[in-house]
This record gives structure tokens, C-alpha cells and sequence, in this order.
């Protein structure tokens, strides 16, 4: 259970629609405060005044408004969206981080709120850490996230190994974190690389 209230938005022009999702969410054991805005021209003012964890949105809203949604995402990297799917869009671009259809179960829905709600948290706990890296740390973890070898990152940078070595013991000594996997998501909530830039 949250200490906070889970701050939901909810984006749907269908006061019906909007109304089965308010109380399925409220009929759950998340503790949630939720909003609701009938249009994308709305989505600004509501950032500006209150602090979103998952946008839950009618893709069609999304047709045609793809840079805007980039860069929604890219400015908001730690609210999560789910996309609610009529069984009648074509693949949104750029993709929610998971979908529900209007026939799923309410358990269903309710779990993957609660999931999504878990990664929120695991990156907030990386997002409080006083970690100042230094740009040559920086330059390191960007070859870490994107896979290089060691040897591969200190011929990049024209330094040693020994030195990449250096910088990984100190990246993992401020951040906490020594997986690839956690420092992935730690390099994405600190901008320091763009998901869509990372090579898999």
C-alpha cells in the first residue's frame, strides 16, 4: 500500500468508459486519487499542478500527435502509460508500457496498475540516491547500458581498461546498483541516455 495516494490520469471522452475504470480502480485495494481529462489539450495544465504516476489514455487520442507524445514521454520519463485498446488501433507510436482491453477482467486491470506502480517506485529509489557522476563516469555508464565490453568502452574513450574498471567500481559505489539491468533504468530516469538511443 501506497504511503502516497497512486495519482492517476485518466484520458477518455466517454463519461461511461471513464466511470467503470473510476470504479474498478476504487473497488480495489490501490490507494489512488484519480483524474480525469476528456482531450490531450488538457494534459499540460494537469502536470503543471499535480504530480501523475500512470496516464491511462484512449489511444485514439494519440492519432496524429506523435511528437507530442514523444516528447510527453522523454519529459515525463516516470509516469508510466497504459493504453486502453477498442480491438480497432492500428500500433500507437510511440507504444504504451502495457495495454488493457475493455473486455479484461478487473483483476487483470488492477494488477497491471499494481505492477506498473512497483516499477514507479524501484525508480524513485534510484532517483533519490546523491550520486554526482562525474562526464567521464557518465560516458562509461552509457557503454554500460549499451552492452560494450570493457575493452570496448576504454578503446571508445581512448583510456585503459583499468581505468573503465575505475569508473564502473565508483558508478556502482554512488549509485548502489551493479546489474546492467538497474542501471539501464537508472541511466533512463536520469536522461542521461533516451531509451529510443540504446542499442539492443
Amino acid at each position: 500500500m501506497h504511503k502516497n495516494p497512486l495519482h492517476i490520469l485518466i484520458l477518455e471522452s466517454s463519461r461511461i468508459i471513464f466511470e467503470g475504470l473510476y470504479t474498478i480502480l476504487y473497488q480495489s485495494e490501490l490507494d489512488c486519487k484519480i483524474y480525469r481529462i476528456e482531450t490531450m489539450d488538457e494534459l499540460g495544465g494537469v502536470l503543471e499542478t499535480e504530480k501523475i504516476d500512470i496516464f491511462i489514455a484512449n489511444l485514439l487520442h494519440f492519432v496524429n500527435r506523435e511528437k507530442e507524445i514523444k516528447k510527453f514521454r522523454k519529459d515525463n520519463p516516470n509516469i508510466s502509460v497504459v493504453g486502453i485498446d477498442y480491438g480497432m488501433m492500428q500500433k500507437s507510436d510511440p507504444e504504451p508500457d502495457a495495454l488493457f482491453s475493455l473486455y479484461d477482467t478487473q483483476e487483470h486491470i488492477v494488477n497491471l496498475i499494481s505492477r506498473l506502480d512497483n516499477k514507479n517506485k524501484n525508480i524513485s529509489k534510484y532517483k533519490e540516491k546523491d550520486d554526482n557522476l562525474t562526464k567521464r563516469e557518465i560516458e562509461v555508464l552509457t557503454g554500460i547500458v549499451n552492452g560494450l565490453l570493457n575493452k570496448e568502452i576504454a578503446e571508445s574513450l581512448n583510456i585503459s581498461i583499468h581505468t573503465v574498471v575505475r569508473h564502473r567500481k565508483n558508478i556502482t559505489t554512488k549509485t548502489g546498483i551493479r546489474s546492467q539491468s538497474g542501471l539501464t533504468i537508472y541511466a533512463i530516469s536520469k536522461k542521461i541516455v533516451d531509451i529510443e538511443d540504446i542499442e539492443i
